[in-house]
């Protein structure tokens, strides 16, 4: 478990859109508030999480839910449900993290603002895409209606 949440932490700090070193990938890891060990529960875990479920089911439901049907099958149609998951991840991932910074929650020995917490949920959302993007090409094929997209 800990090699996987280590490889998570690695994917999402390979952007580097946000501060890690002493700043919110520190608090992402789970840094408590004296700035001494890391007992709080991961952030990077908890928006991995929220971005396979929410996105995966999203997908799903495109293929084989109650999008599968006439008029759902373009592209158009199809990036606008990938579209959907990335921003509800970005939402997700900016609230989480914005909140703990205005409540103060946050190790003041850490350089943090709010755009760190952007550049965190924009990180997120380029993921999103990618999973969904990834997800698509997986579980289109036996799809009755919307195989042939996106592509």
């Amino acid at each position: 478990m800990k090699a996987l949440s280590e490889f998570l932490i690695g994917l999402f700090e390979a952007l580097g859109m946000y501060s890690t070193s002493n700043g919110l990938g520190e608090h992402l890891r789970g840094l408590d508030m004296a700035c001494a060990d890391y007992t709080r529960q991961s952030t990077y875990n908890l928006v991995f999480l929220s971005l396979f479920i929410i996105n995966s089911l999203i997908i799903f439901n495109y293929y084989y839910g109650i999008l599968n049907r006439s008029g759902w099958n373009n592209v158009g149609k199809w990036l606008l449900n990938v579209l959907i998951g990335a921003v509800i991840i970005f939402i997700i991932a900016f609230v989480y993290t914005n909140n703990d910074l205005k409540a103060g929650n946050i190790c003041n020995q850490l350089r943090v603002g709010v755009s760190d917490c952007a550049g965190f949920a924009t990180t997120a959302f380029i993921y999103s895409i990618i999973w969904s993007i990834l997800f698509s090409i997986l579980i289109k094929w036996k799809s009755s209606v919307n195989r042939k997209v996106p592509f």
